[in-house]
């Protein structure tokens, strides 16, 4: 017929018309003349030489793919024909370009592309852009476990090919990666953000499928709930990379509304050609900003709360004056953090802020920096510190309130315990497992009321041993010592209950638990869980930077509890999802791109109860 005649219909043919139906157009092609195989394409100076003319005996890419991790033909230099999908040859990308098979074998366990390493500056005679047909000789190589041809010794560019992606969903994607490594696919469901944690330095984002991963031990109890929800958040997520090899780019992609990239933005358009790199497969799309990121998670105005006494509990992410150790390492840096801080305190309108994370310092410079601060910007309101506890912890971090004078009134000194569950020190670690609570009672026109701020043993697994180590149940690391704590938090809830001879105590803080793990299940047994009381879809972290294990998601780590005559004085109890939401990179670390405000002050989501009095 010739190429020409069949232009139209050839134009047509998409990768999904026939994958996976077991009908293979090369095989039904096999009885055609070699100059008939070409019909599909239009002839552009096809280039006769060593590796053959165009259109003649190739290895088709899936026999070089194979049905296995690793190509049959690792090692052999090969001849093979195909489309560009996605073009990446620039410096400062892979270094290459993906080529998909015209029709396909047909077999779902084989995929039809692969990619070409090939930078274009390397033969100026040859340089092919998306849609060329080309031809190329080179070696077959598993490069880091990704399937390539590399060394590409002859290259023609053989015609034109429009091309279509595979249209697929997450989960069949998922299914087995590896059948569609270098291959160009189209996602066919709505997708949302996930996790930006490596936004800024890799341009990599986590996409779930429908919407956002959700810690599965923060909706279930450990059991077959949370492992299936497990199973159910790998499957419908995935890494969608920004085709750039170069890392903490000035400009960083994916913003959605040039300013930041917040989970639960959506996408319903997103192709782009599978690679796999760090252990990773990852979708790499031919132009970044055409992916367009819906922001359909907007920031959240400063709170209106409303009641006549607020209480909050705020991580304020390693808040050290002492520069250079856990926070900030230059003035600058402190500045921002210092004013980002004053900013969230301010804008929650809260009248006792518990704090966790400051750095735990004999001249308490830390706190006494931030107070200074606090007082310098509000004009309205007079802040103070509790002031010194008795008893000095070892860990490098403690726990703080302060709160506004003129509103309420501290009662005595604060309060805390000298317990082994926090004190203990493990071996092979050098501070204890945990700081100690503290606790103090508070006046409010008569009314008396006492808080009780924790930050409980991280999941980090450094020095667990037995029954502290991981149990892979989905509560990581020290989650016996997390309970021991919570046993002792309530003994000294009982204590203040009977040095104030007032029941309103309040328990509030990090705990490093979501909501349906054992530590919180001990608190509940006695005390009313404010945050699931009065939220429906609590959440205040995000755990997502490692893909390697099933726990993962946002989830609650930050919590609020009541005892049962306080509780009848709550009015409402919320996460304010200034930070969790948020890309790290808007944090204090780089003042010339800090987020505005409040935003992303902090790791941590703060936690607001409202109060009637």
């Amino acid at each position: 017929y010739g190429a020409a005649s069949c232009r139209g219909r050839a134009d047509a043919i998409r990768f999904d018309d026939l994958r996976g139906k077991g009908v293979s157009v090369r095989r039904l092609l096999g009885t055609l003349a070699a100059g008939m195989m070409l019909v599909a394409v239009l002839p552009v100076a096809a280039v006769a030489d060593e590796h053959g003319a165009c259109g003649a005996s190739f290895t088709p890419i899936y026999e070089i793919q194979g049905d296995g991790d690793d190509s049959p033909l690792d090692g052999e230099v090969v001849v093979t024909e195909g489309v560009v999908t996605v073009d990446l040859q620039g410096d400062d990308q892979l270094s290459g370009f993906f080529i998909q098979d015209l029709y396909g074998d047909g077999d779902s366990a084989t995929s039809d592309g692969i990619f070409v390493s090939h930078r274009d500056t390397w033969s100026p005679s040859f340089d092919p852009r998306v849609g060329h047909v080309v031809r190329v000789q080179g070696t077959v190589d598993e490069q880091f476990g990704n399937t390539q041809v590399e060394f590409v010794s002859e290259a023609s560019i053989c015609g034109r090919q429009r091309v279509a992606p595979l249209q697929i969903d997450a989960r069949t994607y998922n299914a087995d990666n590896e059948a569609y490594e270098g291959m160009y696919l189209g996602f066919v469901n709505p997708l949302g953000v996930t996790d930006t944690f490596n936004l800024h330095r890799f341009g990599e984002v986590w996409l779930g499928e429908s919407t956002v991963v959700e810690q599965p031990t923060n909706e279930y109890s450990v059991g077959p709930d949370a492992e299936a929800l497990a199973a159910d958040n790998m499957a419908r997520s995935f890494l969608l990379d920004d085709s750039s090899t170069e890392s903490n780019p000035e400009e960083v992609p994916y913003l959605s509304d040039g300013e930041t990239l917040r989970l639960g933005d959506t996408t319903s358009r997103l192709s782009g050609a599978i690679f796999f790199s760090f252990s990773q497969y990852r979708v790499m799309p031919q132009n970044p900003g055409q992916v367009d990121f819906v922001p359909t998670n907007l920031r959240p105005a400063a709170p209106d709360h409303g009641g006549s006494l607020t209480v909050a509990s705020f991580n304020v992410l390693n808040y050290w004056t002492t520069l250079g150790e856990r926070g900030a390492d230059t003035a600058d840096q402190l500045a921002v953090q210092t004013e980002k801080l004053v900013a969230a305190i301010l804008a929650m309108d809260a009248d006792v802020v518990a704090l966790q994370e400051v750095e735990n310092d004999l001249t308490h410079t830390p706190i006494l920096t931030l107070l200074d601060a606090l007082n310098a910007t509000d004009d309205v309101h007079e802040w103070a510190w509790i002031g010194e506890l008795d008893y000095y912890n070892l860990y490098p971090i403690r726990n703080e309130i302060i709160y506004r004078a003129d509103r309420v009134t501290a009662v005595g000194d604060p309060v805390t315990v000298a317990d082994p569950a926090f004190d203990e020190i493990p071996d092979g670690r050098d501070d204890p497992l945990g700081r100690p609570p503290v606790a103090q009672t508070f006046d409010y026109g008569g009314e008396v009321f006492t808080v009780v701020n924790n930050h409980f043993k991280s999941k980090s697994c450094s020095g667990a041993e037995g029954d502290n180590d991981d149990q892979d149940d989905g509560q990581a690391c020290w989650n016996p010592i997390r309970i021991e704590q919570a046993e002792v938090v309530l003994d000294l809830v009982g204590h203040m209950i009977r040095a104030t001879r007032d029941r309103d105590v309040l328990v509030v803080g990090d705990l490093n638990s979501y909501m349906r793990e054992d530590p919180i299940l001990t608190f509940e047994e006695r005390l009313v869980n404010l945050v699931t009381a009065y939220d429906a879809d609590p959440y205040s972290f995000n755990f997502f930077a490692s893909f390697s294990a099933p726990w993962i998601g946002r989830g609650s780590l930050d919590h609020a509890f009541a005892t049962r005559q306080m509780a009848h004085k709550v009015g409402d109890t919320y996460t304010w999802h200034i930070n969790a939401d948020e890309p790290r990179f808007l944090d204090w670390f780089d003042p010339s791109r800090t987020a505005p405000g409040p935003y992303r002050s902090s790791d941590h989501d703060p936690v607001l109860i409202v109060l009637d009095m």
